[in-house]
């Protein structure tokens, strides 16, 4: 059974739970061990265009603390995945601005070496488990069910850094996506920014590129749309059902890959935290359409 330092990030555990527990749930089925490491702190990235170094030595403390326990990063968030991924490049090329995080980490009794691994769950699931021994531990599989997926901003670029997918033409999360029997649909808005960057700032243009998200998605076919970014989740669940106030007919289900996994796994539902998505109903004896 591989064994990772699990980190959660600033967003999953207070604003989406639900994904914390499915992804613990559908893991464990698939032999991996999640190890939590007190001390784990933000990740540094609301802070990387305001003060560079206290980004990198937010990050950098994270990763001191994983090498410390011995145990690779396992990243959920795509921001959190970007930033780790980010200062440990850094780090790897000014040795001057590592000794110099590295002086302020001993007095913790830490000392970053940059020979933690920094993964994220999708990339575990595909290259380490594999699609066959993913379908060999479905119990059921979805049918006429069709998925818009969006990959989000962090975690394809940059390429050079993050490493994950082909930032043109990604196709993980389509394949993972296409295990559970669902199809995975070409849709415009695949690659492009949900709009939540933008909450906060100017949340009419926020309100209106998720609008034009969700349009295309629908045009295209969707029943529902899978976002494993943190940031793309809480758009296109809580601020579309909040958006859409008394109108139902207007929303598209908003479900995380982890959860849709977990349903064919059999996984208790309570565990998956389905009932949380807000906009996903439940009804009695189960769940409306696309999930029924």
């Amino acid at each position: 059974m591989k064994k990772y330092a699990l980190f959660l990030g600033c967003n999953i555990p207070i604003r989406i739970q639900q994904y914390a527990s499915s992804t613990k749930a559908v893991l464990k089925n698939l032999g991996v061990e999640l190890k939590s490491i007190s001390g784990f702190n933000c990740c540094g990235y609301p802070v990387r265009n305001i003060d560079e170094k206290s980004f990198l030595f937010s990050s950098a403390r994270n990763m001191a603390l994983a090498e410390k326990k011995g145990f690779d990063i396992l990243v959920m968030c795509n921001c959190c995945f970007q930033s780790l991924k980010i200062a440990k490049n850094s780090l790897s090329k000014d040795k001057g601005l590592l000794n110099e995080l590295n002086e302020i980490l001993a007095k913790e009794g830490l000392k970053y070496q940059g020979i933690v691994k920094i993964k994220h769950f999708l990339s575990i699931i595909y290259h380490d488990i594999g699609i066959n021994f993913l379908k060999q531990s479905l119990l059921k599989t979805f049918n006429n069910l069709n998925i818009a997926v969006i990959y989000g901003c962090h975690i394809l670029r940059p390429h050079e850094i993050t490493g994950f997918d082909n930032r043109f033409a990604p196709s993980i999360l389509d394949e993972l996506v296409e295990a559970t029997g669902a199809c995975s649909i070409d849709w415009q808005g695949k690659l492009g920014c949900c709009g939540a960057s933008l909450t906060g700032i100017n949340d009419k243009l926020s309100t209106i590129i998720l609008k034009e998200k969700l349009d295309d998605a629908k045009n295209a076919g969707a029943d529902c749309i899978i976002s494993v970014c943190a940031f793309c989740h809480i758009q296109f669940d809580t601020v579309q059902k909040n958006s859409a106030k008394n109108d139902e007919l207007k929303i598209l289900p908003a479900i995380l890959y982890p959860q849709l996994l977990g349903l064919c796994m059999g996984i208790d539902e309570k565990i998956l935290g389905i009932e949380q998505n807000k906009t996903i109903k439940i009804k009695k004896g189960g769940y409306a359409p696309p999930f029924a």
